[in-house]
């Protein structure tokens, strides 16, 4: 069962990082097409819903099956829908496949050739910006939706709201997050405090420190801290900052090229010393994600683990009162990184509006939520969801406390395809010893930053010609 999920994966792939994430119709209910696309009907006229809504599906399975994470069975997307449809006997559903290796390909493919009317995306930032993306206010306001869900994930700016409209730009559904884990048995045998609830990076830290060495229990060596540069990097970048968050400028996400970005700075540095200090309380060969193979089990070394997000092992072994999770790691204002949701997008020029707007709405209100935590353990974005039991989900509030004080750190798309590899390679080359200069490299570092702007500066000068 995954936790927490970034989980824009395959059937029979791992859930992540998150947890998680991110159609035409024939015939329907239509509404004047405006600037904004389809206006909604004045009234919610969802009881005569008819024609064809295309929905194009990551990460999830169309068809029943067993679940190879849990070796359960669960449903598939088809079966979520049959309630829905037979409520709405003229309405049908066409279900498209996306394989997740060439899924931005495929979006852009169906959107270009107004081929989808809902879309299951990683993010809804670049599809909205390119003018392909329903915004969704003025449904919600008509149908009083928007209050229903969990009010910190509207700061999203990659994946639910516009920062250049103000816009909502597709419905939030599974959570994505991720905390700090500890085993509790290694710091009862050092005699060490267990983490506050909400501990601060400088706690962290000063136990993982306490707690390298060898166990004066087991005679073991132990490790105080795990994670993997390869895919948190950046959210360390955040938490390492002396409380302040990470600072690079300004992001506009509707149009890259007038951002201003700064990640040449004394603090980013000082981030990344952190870093490359935090060596010695790490097990061999973390710089490439491995050293946490015993993490759930009685024989884990490990003491806290930074950005835990599969929690199956300790499930399965039984061990929720050894392994404890916090409410996240708190900065200066008490508010945690990174909490947001996956996401599903309508299309702008869905010739089926309305009954692709119910669609959407049974999909990211109670009856599909319920479905993707019952089947997947999909935490639930919406409010009130009383489905959700301690007994059967006993790290779910620790999670769901990470959402509700969430800041939602974003960062550029430039982090992931270039800045988090050069932190990688630069802690792998100072764990073995090699040659590295933060200065010059952090310099060589921002030039790729300003060049990155420039070419999204001609990119949109480009559409706008366009």
């Amino acid at each position: 069962m995954k936790m927490l999920t970034r989980r824009f994966k395959t059937w029979g792939s791992l859930a992540i990082c998150a947890l998680l994430l991110f159609l035409t119709a024939c015939g329907g209910n239509g509404g004047e097409k405006g600037a904004n696309g389809s206006k909604p009907v004045a009234a919610d006229d969802s009881g005569d819903l008819s024609g064809v809504v295309k929905i194009a599906v990551t990460g999830f399975p169309l068809d029943d099956g067993i679940n190879p994470a849990t070796g359960r069975e669960a449903k598939g997307i088809k079966t979520l829908f049959e309630p829905f449809l037979a409520e709405h006997p003229k309405l049908s559903i066409e279900y498209i496949e996306v394989p997740q290796d060439d899924r931005k390909a495929k979006w852009q493919a169906l959107l270009l050739s107004n081929s989808v009317d809902i879309l299951f995306l990683d993010a809804a930032i670049d599809f909205y910006n390119q003018g392909f993306l329903m915004p969704l206010d003025d449904y919600m306001a008509r149908d009083n939706w928007k209050a229903n869900f969990r009010e910190s994930l509207w700061t999203d700016n990659e994946r639910l709201t516009s920062n250049s409209d103000g816009k909502v730009m597709a419905m939030p559904g599974g959570i994505i997050t991720s905390t700090v884990v500890y085993d509790k048995q290694i710091f009862d045998d050092y005699g060490v405090e267990p983490l506050s609830d909400k501990p601060t990076a400088e706690e962290i830290l000063q136990k993982a420190k306490q707690l390298t060495g060898t166990n004066p229990k087991t005679g073991k060596q132990t490790y105080g801290l795990f994670y993997n540069p390869k895919g948190s990097s950046h959210l360390n970048l955040d938490i390492l900052s002396d409380g302040q968050g990470v600072e690079f400028g300004t992001i506009d996400w509707g149009n890259f090229g007038n951002s201003q970005l700064n990640f040449n700075t004394p603090a980013i540095k000082k981030s990344l010393q952190t870093m490359i200090d935090m060596n010695p309380y790490l097990p061999p060969g973390y710089e490439i994600g491995r050293g946490s193979e015993n993490w759930g089990k009685e024989s884990n070394t490990i003491a806290i683990c930074l950005w835990c997000n599969n929690m199956d092992e300790v499930l399965k072994n039984k061990l929720t009162d050894r392994y404890v999770m916090t409410k996240g790691i708190r900065d200066k204002n008490d508010k945690t990184s990174f909490g947001t949701a996956r996401v599903m997008s309508m299309a702008k020029e869905s010739a089926n509006p309305e009954a692709a707007w119910q669609t959407l709405k049974f999909l990211s209100g109670p009856e599909g939520q319920k479905f993707l935590y019952d089947n997947y353990k999909e935490l639930p974005s919406w409010k009130d969801a009383d489905w959700v039991k301690k007994e059967d989900n006993p790290y779910a509030d620790q999670l769901l406390a990470v959402v509700e004080d969430t800041k939602n750190q974003l960062f550029p798309p430039i982090m992931f395809s270039t800045i988090r590899p050069w932190m990688a390679d630069l802690i792998s080359r100072a764990v073995h010893g090699q040659k590295y200069d933060i200065d010059s490299e952090l310099a060589q570092i921002q030039e790729k930053v300003d060049k990155w702007v420039e070419e999204q500066k001609a990119i949109n000068a480009q559409k706008s010609r366009g």
